[in-house]
């Protein structure tokens, strides 16, 4: 294909803009109701307040600044788990927290070892790596490691896919602690002698069950079969997913130790309950005609509709503008 020379704009690096805040899109309050499951032995007791993690005055400080005042489920069980040491595999509801439930302890960690970033060696050795299957999550999870480690030592990089190589290399040689990468990209940097993973002491699989299945499996496996990988009695592992099917289950106990702890928060793969569900059973030559019927009861109601392939997209998208719906398209 042709050479990529996309370089993406810093993000902005005021104070005000490293702490912007979003609406919280779960009713956290009902969420706080479910159900936890931990498995495995001696797990160590919930946390019922950021206080009580004992958290030095700095990551308080940020912890305040990002918004965040009360630990959702996942946070309240994981959190201690991984300052214990403890590997984890854990399962909760997409935007349920869970990026702040392993960043806050690892940074924890990393600010008690007295962690720093050098920018004069050849090849980073960063002390935790996190892997997410898309940009957009693994930036997500970055812009939030960023307010974590605010007014620290410890610097967080994110590099992807479908940027500039000569781009993502230099954000790495500026100093790396904690590298937020997509697979594909991870690979190819560590190919290039440019990271060093004899340092690595925390390892993430975020979104696991698509980082283990067939599309990133392989990665996975080359990524921890790596000679200089600490082998997995030397790191801590920690996987979080909205699904962990058991096939799943069993490829991630290659990648943990055998004292893993696993939490569920509500039902594995349930459905959401503040989504009311209603399933049709359409012919597939009356799926159109069926959209035009809902789309046009609902009024000017925003309406997301979800189809399989770009091509599909595009398609539905222009139909319903012959229509007199109003409607674009957006995809991969």
């Amino acid at each position: 294909g042709p050479k990529v020379t996309y370089v993406p704009p810093p993000p902005p690096d005021d104070e005000q803009a490293i702490f912007a805040r979003y609406q919280t899109g779960i009713n956290f309050d009902k969420y706080d109701e479910n159900i936890v499951e931990v498995s495995g032995l001696d797990p160590p007791a919930p946390l019922l307040a950021f206080e009580e993690a004992n958290l030095c005055q700095t990551l308080n400080m940020n912890i305040a600044k990002a918004g965040y005042s009360k630990l959702t489920p996942v946070q309240k069980y994981s959190i201690p788990i991984i300052l214990a040491g403890r590997d984890l595999m854990a399962c909760a509801q997409t935007g349920s927290g869970k990026t702040a439930a392993f960043l806050l302890p690892i940074v924890a960690h990393m600010m008690r070892d007295g962690v720093t970033a050098s920018i004069f060696k050849e090849q980073q050795e960063p002390e935790c790596i996190i892997v997410a299957p898309t940009r957009e999550l693994i930036n997500q999870i970055f812009l939030e490691a960023r307010k974590f480690v605010y007014g620290t030592c410890i610097r967080p990089v994110v590099i992807y896919g479908g940027t500039q190589t000569g781009h993502s290399i230099r954000q790495v040689m500026q100093g790396c602690n904690i590298l937020c990468a997509t697979p594909g990209r991870l690979l190819d940097i560590i190919g290039r002698e440019k990271i060093g993973l004899q340092n690595v002491k925390y390892l993430v699989l975020d979104e696991a069950d698509r980082m283990l299945d067939m599309g990133f499996g392989l990665d996975m496996k080359k990524l921890i079969s790596y000679p200089s990988m600490p082998p997995k009695d030397k790191r801590q592992t920690l996987m979080f997913s909205a699904t962990f099917p058991e096939e799943v289950q069993r490829l991630a106990g290659e990648f943990l130790k055998t004292d893993y702890l696993f939490v569920v928060v509500g039902h594995v793969g349930g459905a959401c309950s503040d989504v009311q569900q209603n399933i049709l059973q359409v012919p597939q030559y009356s799926k159109r005609d069926k959209l035009i019927e809902i789309l046009q009861s609902i009024g000017h109601e925003r309406t997301l509709v979800f189809v399989d392939k770009k091509k599909k997209a595009d398609y539905i998208a222009a139909f319903l503008c012959q229509e007199k719906i109003p409607a674009t398209s957006i995809h991969g």
